[in-house]
């Protein structure tokens, strides 16, 4: 009976001391876990950067001096576009089957190229309408760590984007949709509104020779 006693005094003292131990062990790697998981986000940046394009109308063709597209951000992250217009964001490239035309958009170190054409034979030009020439918005996706937006090895950032973006249910189109769920996981680095420099704006001729074999251009 006194050796009972002992071996019930030595549990109870065993779980007095261990269970408090038990419970600070956890707290700090819960801690430990969200501390990581906050840097590997921190380490991420959204670039959310505004155009001006009201005073370009009327066009077919823009040239936009963007000096964030640098070499490294043109061969290493996704870069979204986004017109918007008087009514809404759209995602460019896009088919305008109501208004008949496309738009294509190109992007080079340090420049982005508009082209707007028919939707009948994509080769005539087609002037947008001004209402649909409000702001470029672009999304320059920084992502460090290859698990943020599950970065497969071999898939270019484009389709890694639109592929997590379909996974979470996200509409790609949705202009705001698509800022909202970025937002949740990685800061949104406003960069500015830009108004076009003199010497940026429509050029007919100089996009007229645009080509993505030839000057290195890459399509969004």
């Amino acid at each position: 009976m006194h050796l009972l006693t002992i071996i019930w005094t030595l549990i109870c003292a065993a779980i007095i001391i261990g269970y408090p131990m038990y419970l600070i062990n956890k707290s700090y790697t819960e801690h430990t876990t969200i501390k990581n998981q906050h840097s590997l986000l921190s380490s991420d940046t959204i670039e959310l950067l505004s155009y001006d394009m009201s005073k370009q109308s009327p066009g077919w063709s823009f040239i936009l001096d963007v000096p964030q597209i640098t070499e490294e951000t043109l061969h290493h992250y996704p870069i979204l576009f986004y017109l918007e217009t008087e009514e809404t964001c759209l995602k460019l490239p896009l088919n305008n089957g109501t208004l008949g035309y496309v738009a294509n958009v190109y992007k080079n170190v340090g420049r982005v190229y508009i082209t707007f054409k028919s939707l009948l034979d994509s080769v005539s030009n087609y002037h947008v309408p001004p209402r649909h020439l409000i702001n470029l918005k672009i999304l320059i996706i920084k992502s460090k760590h290859k698990n943020t937006f599950n970065n497969d090895v071999g898939k270019s950032g484009k389709l890694m984007v639109y592929e997590t973006l379909q996974r979470a249910g996200v509409n790609i189109n949705n202009y705001n949709d698509v800022l909202t769920y970025f937002s949740n996981l990685a800061p949104i680095e406003f960069k500015g509104h830009f108004k076009p420099s003199a010497s940026t704006g429509k050029s007919p001729t100089r996009l007229t020779t645009i080509s993505t074999s030839n000057l290195g251009v890459k399509s969004a």
